[in-house]
């Protein structure tokens, strides 16, 4: 009995182990959780305070540096000198040098504030990029919840489905037995019942497929156990924007747009490496001073009174006069990068105006859809209700009542998924404009 229980609690403790945690989440709460925990988000927090310390590295340009050396040398052979023909050596044995030396460059050709202010810019531009990569981690998140949710309803109109086409089959079975159905109205119900199947099993795969993208997107364990706590509903998302027209969004968009603005920073930055390459044509100016202690013996015993010392300061002027043309081929190459960093600049603000325009299409087309397919699923409801109905006094055949079946579980699957194209086109749409953060603290965002 002992040895029994303790298999017992092994085996429970492994399957707790290989389950994973059970997780349940709320849109809301998917959206909170993506931003904190999702590894792209996290790999460019850490781009972006690396960024941040290239800023104050930069300021320590303008810094002067401090070195100190020390060096202890063994003369194993000293060097001979000849004078008025006699040869000597010179020298000591040994050699002790102690150095320090302040070193401050006054005047760099601009090279520093350049590169100073190229480093802000590319601060401000990450920073940029982090906020748009939050939106887009966001929009897939909310987009795998709403999958889940959407396939979770998919499964059971299918499941729905077959129960009815298994009841059809039953009932149609009571007919032909009476001799009231023919084989024929039999083969069909049995068809109709053989063809649910699949279309279940799709559905299915489909649910496990998007709790494992949900999953992917939150940096879940692939072994937790998600549960949804909302239903397919529709969502009022956009809230004051739904009414705005498309030019005022397109306007917007451009003013509000995070990799816009991410890449007008960029541009700024690139900017500032034709001042680099121009520092290159300008003089630099130096200032040093150092202080040497120094010991020369005979022996290796060196005591601090044996040491020498000796100071200096200094100021120079370097100017570079030619180096083969690279100077003059860095300025062109950053005139060239500025270029190509305005025809970006450009090109993206088209395709920002090209999305918007997008997606606001398809959000109105998504709005209009959606009354239809409601009215469709309403009207389908009714015509198989009736067609059962008739069907049971004799009054319709079989194949209406197949047809009706078939038309209802099509215009439920239909309306589910224009529910849900309803709501990802204004996910969509406010974040074409750059609008998508306004969700996240919107206490407004209720189902209809």
């Amino acid at each position: 009995m002992k040895i029994k229980y303790m298999v017992l609690v092994g085996l429970l403790s492994a399957t707790a182990a290989i389950a994973g945690d059970i997780i349940t989440l709320t849109w809301d709460q998917v959206v909170s959780v993506s931003r904190k925990e999702n590894l792209e988000l996290k790999m460019l927090r850490q781009d972006y305070r690396n960024q941040k310390l290239n800023v104050w590295k930069s300021l320590s340009d303008f810094s002067p540096t401090l070195d100190y050396s020390f060096q202890a040398v063994n003369n194993l052979e000293l060097p001979t000198m000849v004078f008025m023909g006699r040869s000597f050596r010179v020298g000591t044995k040994y050699n002790f040098t102690h150095n320090l030396q302040l070193k401050w460059p006054l005047f760099l050709g601009g090279a520093r504030w350049a590169n100073y202010s190229m480093q802000k810019y590319g601060k401000k531009s990450l920073k940029e990029l982090l906020a748009g990569k939050e939106e887009e981690v966001a929009l897939k998140a909310i987009q795998a919840y709403f999958q889940i949710i959407l396939s979770n309803d998919l499964v059971r109109v299918n499941q729905n489905a077959l129960r009815a086409a298994q009841a059809n089959y039953r009932q149609v079975k009571q007919f032909y037995d009476a001799g009231t159905a023919s084989q024929l109205d039999l083969m069909r119900a049995h068809t109709r019942y053989l063809q649910s199947l699949p279309a279940l099993t799709s559905a299915r795969n489909a649910l496990k497929l998007a709790r494992e993208n949900l999953k992917f997107v939150l940096n879940f364990s692939p072994q937790d156990s998600l549960v949804v706590l909302d239903s397919l509903r529709e969502m009022d998302f956009l809230g004051k924007y739904a009414h705005e027209s498309l030019e005022a969004l397109q306007r917007l968009a451009l003013n509000s747009r995070p990799d816009l603005k991410s890449l007008q920073y960029q541009s700024k930055a690139i900017g500032k490496q034709k001042y680099i390459a121009g520092s290159g044509f300008l003089p630099q100016i130096f200032v040093t001073a150092g202080v040497q202690h120094q010991a020369f013996l005979q022996t290796s015993k060196v005591r601090w009174d044996d040491y020498t010392r000796a100071k200096s300061a200094s100021i120079a002027l370097q100017f570079p006069i030619f180096q083969g043309g690279k100077r003059a081929l860095n300025l062109q190459q950053a005139y060239i990068q500025q270029e190509k960093a305005r025809l970006q600049t450009e090109q993206l603000r088209r395709a920002i105006l090209l999305e918007v325009k997008n997606s606001y299409l398809t959000f109105q087309k998504a709005k209009q859809n959606l009354e239809s397919l409601k009215q469709a699923f309403k009207e389908a409801q009714e015509t198989w209700r009736i067609a059962r109905l008739t069907y049971r006094q004799g009054l319709s055949t079989q194949v209406d009542v197949l047809n009706a079946q078939t038309a209802l579980t099509a215009s439920e699957t239909n309306y589910r998924q224009g529910v849900f194209e309803f709501n990802l086109a204004q996910l969509n749409l406010l974040k074409a404009i750059g609008q998508l953060h306004t969700i996240w603290n919107n206490e407004n965002n209720r189902g209809e």
